[in-house]
């Protein structure tokens, strides 16, 4: 059951015969009625992390030729992020090089400091190793950030907030999350399509720059998306209103649209069918299953493809959900999240509820 209201929550239902004779009772959940404007714009995806990722283990042969294993012997692991050496908080990875090099230089031990995958602060000593050509390595790979191409699934005009993605950005040797020190979204430019193969995903060709058409920052990137603040205003050629966002019982099998960019930087719209709707009653991914009915675009791209996460499914006017991943065996299906759980995770949603909270 699915209840419009202006304070939202969890509430008692209570059933009464001739309103007097009680026959059952249920909770149910009040979705207050919400409205954004859906996306569809590409945008260029560059997220700095906060701490120095270690992704890969590795040896380092030393002068005599043999090998050795300073890192692994140190206890660094996997998914460690170095966040200072020696009291130096670490920029980069170049930084990391460089800093590896001065203090071995200087016969210098390196006193780590790390963030555990759990959370945890620890230390860890490191004595590096000079390797034939004279350099000081430790034998670790790392990595400091991402970047890629992907699109707006909504964004407020009220205040400026907006939701992308409809998954998390991870780390791509790891696949583990990244904690953001410092994230930005740009504009970017449609220039191809890569269409996929059988078991291998197609994608956008996508051209961005780092600091030219900068739209707005990434302050949350998690398992429903990537939000933030917009910097400028978006136009969507479809919407010049915003429309309502659908609760999770709203949302029904049957024919939607969703909006992308296949081409430059115009936001087009094509058909699909929603095949499945999952029953959810609280956050969680993949609840809905589609399938691209729009002949043109399965001649363009073949289907759902990388880059395309993170377009607006709209049905009957409202927003319903989001495409975030596609079946490899079959790149004319994919997975969408629900409209009302990304909706969730945005600065948007935190001050209309403040303010239902004021009002009721």
């Amino acid at each position: 059951m699915a209840l419009k209201s202006n304070t939202v929550g969890k509430y008692n239902l209570d059933f009464k015969l001739f309103g007097i004779i009680p026959i059952r009772s249920m909770v149910i959940d009040v979705f207050p009625e919400v409205k954004v404007i859906p996306g569809g714009h590409s945008i260029g995806v560059i997220l700095q992390s906060d701490g120095i990722m270690v992704v890969k283990s590795s040896f380092v042969v030393d002068s005599k030729g043999h090998k050795r294993y300073p890192a692994l012997n140190a206890g660094l692991e996997v998914g460690d992020k170095l966040l200072k050496v020696n009291g130096v908080s670490i920029k980069n990875k170049y930084h990391l090089a460089q800093l590896i090099q001065n203090f071995g230089k200087e016969d210098e031990k390196l006193r780590f400091k790390i963030k555990k995958q759990n959370g945890v602060i620890v230390s860890k000593t490191v004595t590096p190793v000079v390797n034939k050509e004279g350099q000081y390595m430790i034998g670790i790979y790392v990595d400091d950030g991402a970047a890629g191409v992907g699109t707006i699934s909504f964004y407020d005009p009220q205040y400026k907030s907006y939701g992308a993605l409809g998954h998390m950005i991870t780390e791509a040797n790891t696949q583990l999350p990244i904690d953001i020190a410092k994230g930005e979204i740009v504009k970017a430019y449609i220039s191809g399509i890569q269409q996929g193969k059988s078991g291998i995903p197609g994608e956008k060709l996508g051209t961005f720059f780092k600091r030219q058409g900068l739209i707005g920052d990434i302050k949350k990137n998690n398992r429903f998306g990537i939000y933030g603040q917009l910097f400028t205003g978006l136009q969507n050629p479809y919407f010049d209103q915003a429309i309502p966002v659908a609760s999770s019982l709203e949302v029904k099998e049957g024919a939607a649209k969703i909006y992308t960019v296949i081409n430059g930087g115009t936001v087009d719209s094509f058909d699909i069918n929603i095949e499945e709707v999952k029953k959810q009653y609280k956050p969680a991914e993949k609840g809905l299953i589609i399938k691209i009915t729009d002949q043109e675009l399965l001649n363009q791209t073949g289907g759902i493809v990388q880059g395309m996460s993170g377009s607006p499914i709209v049905q009957n006017n409202k927003l319903v959900g989001v495409v975030t991943h596609v079946f490899v065996n079959d790149s004319s299906k994919g997975y969408g999240i629900l409209a009302q759980w990304m909706l969730m995770q945005t600065k948007y949603w935190e001050q209309t509820k403040k303010t239902r909270e004021k009002v009721s």
